[in-house]
């Protein structure tokens, strides 16, 4: 009695299957999901083949925390885990392919990425992160990550320092407006000018610098000393019109016009032959 039954209930089985074929019902379980992607050619089917991959990467990333598992499941889950993740972006690049959502573009479905950590590309997830080996990995990289990110830090530091000091070295602080009271549209023509004789990109290439303890020095220095090399590298008249700038020396408002006019004078002797 019991042989016919069970070859009843194979009939009806087979029978219930052939109609689910032909009304085109199809079964999306993980036995019968294809395994070459590019051949379905359907974009809802390949949407519910993606849908039933991401349920049991669900399933797996629930089942890997679970305390009971002994390390060599633990790494077997977590293999399985990385392979089905592969294959979630090989058919959400097919359904791309297939115009469908870009759920790579979109970042949607990125279920148990947060619970990951990945490494050399490969993601460790659950008790994964805690197996010998990988808990090292994982902190050396943390370390790495915190060093790279308190090296950008200084450096941002150093930036700020640096437009700081460059917004509080002005004709103010040269001493220029002891002599004569400069407006503000004579301060920028007056900069206009300094800029055209020692240039804009001032660079510091004394490595004596080093011992000096005040930036705001430092960077006063520097300009100095670039104003110094531009000025004798440049033809003028007499060498008595040459202004050296010391470190105990302050240029006035009238020499730098002195200057100015004696090299315009000389551009015009050059250009017209005079």
């Amino acid at each position: 009695m019991s042989r016919n039954s069970d070859k009843a209930n194979t009939v009806l089985f087979r029978y219930q299957e052939q109609k689910a074929e032909e009304s085109g019902y199809i079964d999306y379980n993980s036995t019968q999901r294809p395994r070459n992607i590019g051949k379905v050619l359907n974009l809802k089917d390949s949407e519910n083949w993606r849908k039933q991959v991401l349920k049991e990467i669900n399933q797996k990333i629930t089942k890997i925390h679970d305390d009971k598992l002994s390390n060599y499941q633990i790494r077997d889950l977590n293999d399985d885990i990385n392979k089905l993740m592969k294959e979630k972006y090989s058919w959400e690049y097919h359904i791309r392919e297939l115009g469908g959502t870009d759920y790579i573009r979109h970042g949607q479905g990125q279920i148990g990425f947060q619970s990951g950590v990945l490494i050399r590309g490969y993601r460790y997830f659950g008790r994964a992160k805690e197996l010998p080996g990988v808990k090292e990995l994982i902190a050396k990289q943390d370390a790495k990550k915190f060093e790279k990110n308190q090296d950008l830090q200084i450096n941002k530091t150093q930036r700020e320092k640096f437009l700081e000091l460059e917004e509080r070295i002005n004709l103010d602080y040269f001493g220029y407006y002891d002599e004569i009271n400069v407006g503000e549209s004579d301060e920028k023509m007056i900069w206009n000018q300094v800029n055209e004789i020692i240039g804009e990109n001032i660079e510091d290439e004394d490595e004596e610098q080093d011992q000096i303890k005040d930036e705001l020095l430092k960077y006063e220095r520097s300009i100095s000393r670039k104003f110094e090399k531009k000025l004798q590298k440049e033809p003028i008249i007499n060498d008595k019109d040459i202004i050296i700038i010391e470190d105990n020396e302050i240029l006035t408002l009238q020499q730098v016009e002195n200057h100015l006019v004696m090299k315009k004078r000389q551009q015009l002797v050059e250009k017209y032959s005079i």
